[in-house]
């Protein structure tokens, strides 16, 4: 005859607590793993045919989801470089990818891939004598970073300095944040420091510009986006987009120039 426990026993509440430690250890493995895929690199998918700006605006409802894969969460750049997410995913790091949050691999026509490095904007550093000197460099998708030293000379473009090997290379240029470009008529309020972006509803976002060193220097203005590139250089002080349709006009249309003044 099989034993009859009363629900009560010290044996029944044994039972009872080792299910639910189960239970607690089962629901705290899926939470990490779930918060692991959250946690992942943003990887931008590049086509090998694009040149030009980028622009990723998150907390989109016309957005797409990412792909999750095991190196990271893909998205895609369209042909006009306007990326539009849905989300706003917390962003971390994979076994591929243990040095970088952000990777731009560029598709090539055959299928493969090819990871791009970073050209990292102008610093000022000193030597053992307390000299300053102007470096550059090129940062790739592990973190190395290879410093190269600025020619003292007056003009040029911002990466003249890249070994000739280097200049010819696709890579990603002035990645960053691009909420200063503010999608509101009172985007002063913003640089000012008088609202956040949350109360002016301006979304998250980021830019980068993908091309080689010799071929963004001979790029005309309208290739950059506002204030960026030879806008800079040329001191033209254009005034933000106002809405994000604006912003993506401009970019239709930069998609039809490029073709026509056959910029690739």
């Amino acid at each position: 005859m099989e034993e009859v426990v009363p629900l009560n026993s010290p044996k029944r509440r044994i039972k009872r607590r080792y299910f639910i430690l189960l239970a607690l250890v089962v629901l705290a493995a899926i939470g990490f793993g779930l918060d692991r895929s959250r946690r992942m690199p943003l990887i931008y998918v590049i086509p090998e045919s694009y040149v030009g700006p980028v622009v990723s605006l998150f907390d989109q409802p016309d957005g797409v989801e990412p792909a999750h894969t095991k190196d990271g969460l893909e998205v895609r750049v369209p042909e006009n470089g306007i990326v539009k997410i849905r989300s706003n995913p917390t962003l971390g790091h994979s076994s591929t990818f243990p040095k970088s949050t952000v990777v731009f691999e560029l598709e090539k026509r055959d299928g493969s891939r090819e990871l791009l490095s970073e050209a990292v904007n102008p610093w000022q550093d000193n030597d053992q004598n307390d000299n300053p000197h102007w470096k550059v460099g090129i940062r790739d998708v592990q973190g190395n970073l290879r410093v190269i030293p600025v020619a003292d000379q007056k003009g040029g473009f911002v990466f003249d300095d890249f070994p000739e090997a280097d200049k010819n290379r696709p890579m990603i240029f002035w990645h960053e944040s691009c909420q200063d470009r503010v999608f509101r008529p009172d985007w002063k309020a913003f640089t000012s420091g008088e609202k956040t972006a949350e109360e002016l509803h301006i979304p998250p976002c980021g830019e980068f510009v993908v091309g080689t060193v010799n071929h963004v220097r001979q790029w005309p203005e309208w290739m950059f986006l506002r204030g960026k590139g030879k806008q800079e250089k040329l001191g033209i002080s254009n005034p933000v987009y106002t809405s994000i349709q604006q912003l993506v006009d401009e970019a239709n249309a930069r998609v039809l120039r490029k073709k026509a003044e056959n910029i690739n």
